[in-house]
This record gives C-alpha cells, structure tokens and sequence, in this order.
C-alpha cells in the first residue's frame, strides 16, 4: 500500500488555508448561537 507523501503549502497558500479554516469555524459558532438562542427562545414561550 502507498503512503501518501505530505503537501507543503507555500506561505501564501497556508495563510489563506488557515483564514478559510477560521472562518468555517466562525460560521459553524454561528449557528450553534443560532440555535442555542431559538431554543430558549422556544422554552421561554415566545413564537
């Protein structure tokens, strides 16, 4: 079986990797609040 060989990201290509990384991890923060705050919404009896 091969084992893969690693990619070595230029500098440029690692910045935006990492930017791209922070935002999904922003958006996925975002909808979790989302959700967190229609549930209490929901519980608190409001429409």
């Amino acid at each position: 079986m091969l084992t893969p060989t690693p990619i070595r990201l230029n500098p440029e290509a690692l910045r935006r990797q990492k930017l791209r990384n922070w935002a999904i991890f922003g958006a996925l923060m975002a909808f979790v609040i989302l959700i967190f705050v229609i549930s209490i919404v929901k519980m608190m009896g409001g429409h």
